[in-house]
């Protein structure tokens, strides 16, 4: 829980000082007097008066920031300070200040994204297999070569692929590259930086029909719901963690046990265990494992926790000692300065693509609102990025920047898009938007944006 809730502080804590910074610089170079910059909201922690008279300060509240700049319709001021004035710029400053937060947040997002690709962290190509075998006219695992004619080198580039047809009405074409198992569990097991990719004849095309597909946010992933699932090395069920208090602990089994049947049924490995697991909740079972050159069969009473689904899902209380990923699965690409940071500009772009895209289709009805997550998810997918290492939370840092930057654009009055919206009205008639009218469109705004918010901590809450 502490490390959840720091790596989501500083998480937003980062984006909104670089969101406002946006605004404040731009404003002092347009010659905009800055009267106080700050990050969160409520009673401050910090609080410090720089050279130029600006406020600098730090609140409770770190979901959000504002920068406060002089104006004579909320300020008095004489004569002099007028020019310092924001609303006494040209439509074009005032169009630069206020477009200028959301354009940094998609900026810094692309440099986040050229760290990922500099860095040269190794991931996993995809490979998966049917959830059931021989579906699909394969028992083999599958390389997905590509989603629809675009390269997926990556697992990330495959849930991108998926994540741009949902709500749709179509069929997604895979290219798959069909793999030996036996050489690439053996590959697991035995780990040597040689290793190359065991492939089956030549890549086939599959396609999958989909109707309005995902449109209702499901707990399973895109991939599950196709009936393909990532494959894993089968690790060989050799106990080096037991939870206390669990049913193994209970029953007796021993760190460093090897478990081989269950019911007197083999278990070939950690695979086949969880699914039989799994499958037995509240069930007595008589685990047969080697301990020590002995053999011995000890009857376990197996848990049960409810899963995502509402189900009852067995559960022993073990860990197994794990293996090595086969080298020949692991992508590792190492980007030079420039070309990483073209690439991590492109990336930021896309991803912001694929969120006005998935907006879009939640106005159009395409899309169900369940799919809106709030603080609650934000804060859970920060703290698992950050056990997930460094590289993983750059990249939950970068799309979350994205998001900050596309929303933030949405011409809706109270969002940087609606102010946006107004300066430009000005430009194109030459008069500025009467008072009476944007404070209409505040109100509008606050509902919607404070609506939007109620749904999504819903969400949240019901995912729980």
């Amino acid at each position: 829980m502490i490390m959840t809730i720091l790596t989501t502080v500083f998480a937003l804590a980062v984006l909104v000082t670089v969101h406002e910074a946006g605004h404040y610089f731009v404003a002092r170079w347009c010659g905009v007097k800055v009267l106080r910059f700050s990050v969160g909201f409520g009673r401050p922690i910090f609080r410090k008066l720089g050279k130029t008279g600006t406020e600098y300060v730090f609140a409770w509240i770190p979901l959000g920031g504002y920068v406060r700049m002089l104006d004579s319709r909320n300020d008095d001021m004489g004569t002099s300070k007028l020019s310092a004035a924001f609303d006494q710029k040209t439509p074009w400053q005032r169009i630069a200040i206020v477009i200028a937060g959301p354009v940094v947040n998609l900026l810094f997002a692309g440099l986040l994204y050229a760290v990922v690709q500099i860095s040269g962290t190794p991931q996993l190509i995809p490979v998966a297999v049917a959830a059931d075998k021989g579906a699909f006219g394969f028992e083999s695992p599958q390389q997905i070569l590509a989603i629809d004619g675009n390269k997926t080198p990556t697992w990330e580039a495959v849930n991108i692929a998926l994540a741009k047809r949902i709500g749709e009405t179509t069929t997604i074409s895979f290219l798959l590259q069909g793999l030996d198992e036996p050489l690439l569990q053996g590959q697991a097991v035995s780990p040597n930086q040689l290793d190359v990719l065991p492939v089956l004849g030549a890549p086939v095309e599959r396609s999958f029909p989909v109707t309005q597909w995902m449109s209702a946010s499901v707990p399973a992933s895109p991939m599950t719901q196709l009936g393909l699932q990532p494959w894993r090395p089968n690790v060989p069920i050799v106990l080096d963690h037991i939870v206390p208090q669990g049913s193994a602990q209970v029953a007796g089994l021993q760190l460093g046990d090897k478990i081989v049947a269950i019911n007197q049924q083999p278990m070939k490995g950690y695979n086949e265990f969880v699914a039989f697991v799994q499958s037995h909740a509240d069930t007595k079972v008589i685990v047969t494992l080697e301990r020590q050159s002995q053999s011995l069969k000890i009857p376990v009473r197996l848990g049960s926790y409810a899963n995502e689904s509402g189900n009852q899902t067995g559960v022993i209380g073990v860990g197994v000692a794990s293996i090595s990923w086969p080298q020949s699965i692991q992508f590792q690409q190492q980007l030079g300065m420039f070309s990483g940071l073209m690439a991590g500009g492109q990336q930021a772009l896309e991803m912001a693509g694929l969120t006005l895209s998935f907006l879009g289709r939640m106005v159009q009805g395409l899309v169900s609102i369940e799919h809106l997550s709030g603080p609650i998810s934000i804060a859970k997918i920060a703290g698992a990025s950050a056990q997930s290492g460094v590289i993983a939370y750059i990249s939950f840092m970068a799309y979350l920047s994205v998001s900050l930057g596309v929303l933030n654009l949405l011409p809706i009055p109270m969002l940087d898009g609606g102010h946006l919206l107004y300066y430009l009205v000005e430009v194109i008639t030459g008069r500025k938007v009467p008072e009476r009218i944007q404070a209409i469109g505040l109100r509008i705004g606050m509902a919607v944006v404070f609506s939007v918010m109620i749904i999504a901590v819903a969400n949240d809450l019901m995912r729980l």
